[in-house]
């Protein structure tokens, strides 16, 4: 696969589209994964909507086939890097851009697993999209927690289940979950950050830290704790410090919530 160069145009014309309310462009012989992935992105569309009590962004689906991921719309970053679905609003209306083929970093395929990274991305465009203001500053868990909890809450609800999904990869990467001499893992929650020697690998056992994270979150609260924290987070001109945020969240959890966030071992 080549380098990605989104610079040059996409080519659309050599694409065919679902005749759906969402427009869906997609590689000829993939109209079945098309409609799978508009259900998918729909279902989750309407869930969140009532879960933020907010109107869905306005979004395009395109599927992409390996050969023409090098052109893929939006500016290359960490996200676009590998063939994983991502959300650009470098498109006008924004695109969930998704891959015909995983890449082989996310394991094995099952349609479970691609619905749970589209949810992710789902989410990823409602809280890009949300009316609050941003902060100023703020550390990079403050925002991938919110992405992963409804990402993983969409997968329970819209499959009517439990517990996390990337199963075969938190059992390949289980060693990133045992605690050290001081009762934390080598990697935690809110100690991750991006650096130039970051690769994707280590941004992707960040991702399964998260997951388990949002799993333990949904066995104890609902999931009204994620507008609730919006709430409170989204402030404009405010800088907000690791341990403002943990105070933040431990609040929007309530009684005892900030001594369990503390007790976890990758948190």
């Amino acid at each position: 696969m080549a380098p990605r160069d989104a610079s040059m145009p996409f080519p659309y014309e050599h694409y065919e589209t679902l005749a759906e309310p969402t427009t869906v462009y997609f590689p000829a012989g993939h109209d079945a994964l098309a409609r799978q992935v508009y259900q998918s992105v729909d279902k989750a569309s309407k869930l969140l909507s009532q879960l933020l009590d907010t109107l869905a962004p306005e979004m395009e689906i395109l599927l992409v086939a390996p050969e023409d991921w090098q052109y893929a719309p939006g500016e290359e970053t960490e996200a676009t890097a590998i063939m994983l679905p991502y959300w650009t609003d470098g498109t006008e209306p924004s695109t969930i851009v998704v891959p015909t083929q995983l890449d082989p970093i996310m394991g094995s395929y099952s349609q479970e697993k691609l619905a749970f990274l589209l949810f992710h991305e789902v989410a990823h465009a409602f809280l890009a999209c949300d009316p609050h203001p941003w902060p100023l500053e703020s550390p990079l868990w403050a925002d991938e927690w919110q992405v992963q909890f409804a990402a993983l809450w969409l997968y329970q609800q819209i499959y009517h289940t439990t517990g996390i999904v990337m199963t075969d990869l938190h059992m390949h990467y289980r060693e990133i979950f045992e605690p050290e001499a001081d009762s934390k893992t080598p990697v935690t929650v809110r100690g991750f950050d991006w650096y130039e020697d970051t690769t994707p690998q280590d941004y992707l056992e960040y991702t399964l830290l998260l997951e388990r994270f949002a799993d333990d979150l949904l066995e104890r609260y609902d999931a009204a704790i994620l507008p609730r924290f919006i709430e409170l987070y989204r402030k404009e001109g405010v800088t907000w410090l690791s341990d403002e945020v943990t105070h933040l969240l431990g609040i929007t959890l309530g009684n005892g919530g900030e001594a369990w966030l503390e007790e976890l071992p990758y948190f």
